[in-house]
């Protein structure tokens, strides 16, 4: 990956602005990469202890965007514990959360702990809580990602349903007292990538 980053700066089509360049970080090789060589991390679906983890290993002035699963409507607990146990279906997440002091016994029972920790789920108030949880945890950006697969026209419909609510977890760029940039809420359906260039992996 270092390599792939140093090639990226020698690319003579690169733009002739400045844009954050983000590594996709979930594991503790690819946050200490991201906080030496870009400008920032994007972890996803990972509880908010990993983003608190991600802050320190980053320090106060990189770029954290952080990637949040979400489900809403009358079926959400049942819909968030499917989403949490597709994410559970990956060894390397697995891993994650096991250096995050979750136990086999969560993972293999997919316990009601770690799917409220992974997957906000419920009402607006319930995402924004969940929202405010990453936010506090020091991420600069939180990304709402509803479970890829589903309608794509009522994905963007309950997009639209949740931004009052998460827009009122935000406050004015740049006021945040830890240290960190200005803050910002984005929802999105079926990605996790952000609207400037992202350097993306699965795993480290």
């Amino acid at each position: 990956m270092r390599d792939y980053l140093a090639g990226v700066d020698g690319v003579s089509a690169a733009p002739s602005v400045a844009y954050p360049r983000l590594v996709a970080a979930n594991g503790p090789r690819m946050l200490a990469l991201a906080g030496e060589v870009a400008d920032g991390a994007l972890p996803a679906g990972l509880p908010a202890a990993f983003t608190a983890a991600a802050r320190r290993v980053l320090g106060p002035d990189k770029l954290l965007v952080v990637g949040l699963t979400v489900v809403v409507g009358g079926d959400a607990a049942a819909r968030g514990r499917a989403a949490a146990s597709t994410l559970l279906s990956m060894a390397w997440f697995r891993r994650s959360l096991i250096r995050l002091g979750y136990t086999e016994r969560d993972i293999a029972e997919v316990s009601n702990r770690l799917v409220d920790d992974l997957v906000a789920h419920g009402d607006p108030a319930a995402i924004a809580a969940a929202v405010r949880t990453h936010r506090d945890a020091g991420a600069d950006h939180v990304i709402v990602m509803l479970p890829m697969g589903e309608d794509y026209e009522a994905d963007v419909d309950t997009l639209e349903g949740l931004a009052p609510t998460l827009t009122a977890v935000n406050p004015a760029p740049g006021t945040r007292t830890d240290g960190g940039l200005g803050a910002d809420t984005t929802a999105t359906a079926d990605t996790t990538t952000t609207a400037d260039t992202t350097t993306t992996t699965t795993e480290g």
